[in-house]
């Protein structure tokens, strides 16, 4: 049967697990940060749904067509 050595220093073994919540607190607080961000570009305001109506009934009225409802 082989020996085999392996010792974890206590040290060593504190310094990997800091490390790896260390990473996994770092990836929360990121993702807290930009989660804003990320979802208002999928995100739609009032205004902005205004404006796009606004928008559609002038370049409509500059046409001169009108548009069927049912479309």
């Amino acid at each position: 049967m082989p020996v085999v050595l392996l010792y974890v220093d206590p040290t060593a073994a504190g310094l990997g697990l800091q490390m790896l919540f260390g990473a996994i607190v770092g990836g929360l607080v990121a993702v807290r940060l930009f989660w804003g961000r990320v979802f208002s570009l999928f995100r739609r305001t009032k205004q902005d749904t205004e404006e796009a109506l606004t928008a559609s009934e002038e370049s409509r009225e500059a046409t001169g067509k009108e548009t069927s409802p049912n479309r």
